[in-house]
């Protein structure tokens, strides 16, 4: 659009509300799937399963909330993105040519 970008410091809080999103829902996953992978390979001395698929949803349950709150900052964090690109699109200066040509291609 050749414009300058609305807000820097809105681009920034974007990018660490999702990174953070990004890392509680990855992390949750990867314990959570650890977990139930143990739990589902235990037995008894009996040779049954030691938890049943109850007690295995019961332990995961903070889990799943600790996704759901990686979920939702990853996606406050496409609100962001939304509103500072329309912003960006709508209402921020117009980059002139020749400050294109001189930039380095990061400061472009």
């Amino acid at each position: 659009f050749k414009r300058e970008i609305y807000s820097k410091s809105l681009m920034n809080t974007q990018f660490w509300i999702q990174t953070l999103g990004v890392v509680l829902y990855f992390t949750s996953m990867w314990i959570a799937g650890i977990t139930q992978g143990m739990m589902w390979r235990a037995h008894d001395e009996f040779g049954n399963l030691a938890y049943s698929f109850i007690d295995t949803v019961q332990v995961l349950h903070p889990y799943f909330t600790i996704r759901a709150v990686g979920g939702t900052l990853y996606l406050v964090g496409m609100f962001l993105f939304a509103f500072n690109m329309y912003k960006t699109m709508t209402s921020s200066r117009r980059v002139e040519e020749s400050e294109l040509q001189n930039a380095s291609p990061m400061g472009a």
